[in-house]
């Protein structure tokens, strides 16, 4: 009996060992195949070694670079997000997974289709809460949260990323979003209370100019054409390069003098 065992668990180990080695022929014969352009049969060669030996080591290769050839190479998204689905359902573990399940949302990002993008964010935020790309992850969200018109969503998430990463860009980053959300509900007050709290913290930030119109549109659209007029002359001596202000500047006069010019008798 024991004998049998032991020539049971030999087979089973051989048997194993074949197809490790039959997947590791079969995917890297894949990545000639890719490497020569020959797509669609690297293709059939991954599907190969999932259909053969989906428990071996190279079944998340497979998987990957099934989805890295529909995407980069032939154009066709849809397949491309079912490969990466698929890795990252049945090989969560994956040093692939992160970052296939950050393909899946720039995907449909992409399309256009910004629900479908904010479900598989908050997937990624799910299942790799520790990853080292959390933060811009979940930037991405706030971006996909701000373009739905989520807007409560997306100041519920940019104080919560600011929250976890004080003092960083992305909590910049949120504070701005919060106020553009603010300056499209008409909310000009808050916005540019935001707008502020970015410039104080990162005033040299990349995204400082476009806090700087955001404060200007917003006292526009509030009436205090005054405070505009002003904030716009010292945002043309400190980009004297861009036209917009100069535009804004020109348009903003022509408004307060015709608010305030008197009508002939």
């Amino acid at each position: 009996m024991r004998t049998f065992i032991y020539l049971f668990i030999g087979l089973t180990f051989l048997s194993f060992s074949c197809q490790s080695q039959r997947a590791k022929r079969g995917f890297e014969r894949g990545r000639e195949l890719y490497d020569q352009g020959l797509y669609l049969e690297a293709i059939q060669n991954w599907e190969m070694v999932l259909s053969y030996a989906p428990e071996s080591e190279y079944g998340d290769d497979a998987l990957h670079w099934i989805g890295i050839s529909y995407y980069l190479k032939l154009d066709m998204p849809d397949r491309a997000i079912s490969a990466f689905s698929r890795l990252v359902k049945n090989y969560t573990d994956s040093g692939y997974a992160p970052n296939d399940q950050i393909l899946v949302a720039k995907i449909y990002k992409d399309q256009g289709d910004y629900a479908r993008a904010i479900v598989e964010l908050y997937r990624f935020l799910k299942l790799f809460p520790e990853d080292e790309k959390l933060a811009e992850v979940w930037n991405q969200l706030i971006i996909c949260l701000f373009e739905a018109g989520e807007y409560q969503a997306m100041r519920n998430q940019a104080k919560a990323l600011a929250e976890r990463f004080p003092g960083s860009i992305w909590e910049g980053n949120g504070w701005f979003w919060i106020g553009e959300s603010y300056y499209l509900e008409d909310n000009y007050p808050e916005a540019i209370r935001y707008f502020q709290e970015y410039l104080n913290k990162y005033p040299e930030g990349e995204l400082a100019y476009k806090a700087w119109l955001g404060i200007g549109a917003s006292l526009e659209d509030d009436g205090q054409l005054e405070q505009a007029i002003e904030l716009y002359q010292d945002l043309e001596k400190r980009y004297p390069q861009e036209k917009v202000i100069q535009l804004r500047l020109e348009s903003l006069n022509k408004r307060y003098e015709k608010k305030y010019s008197q009508k002939p008798n």
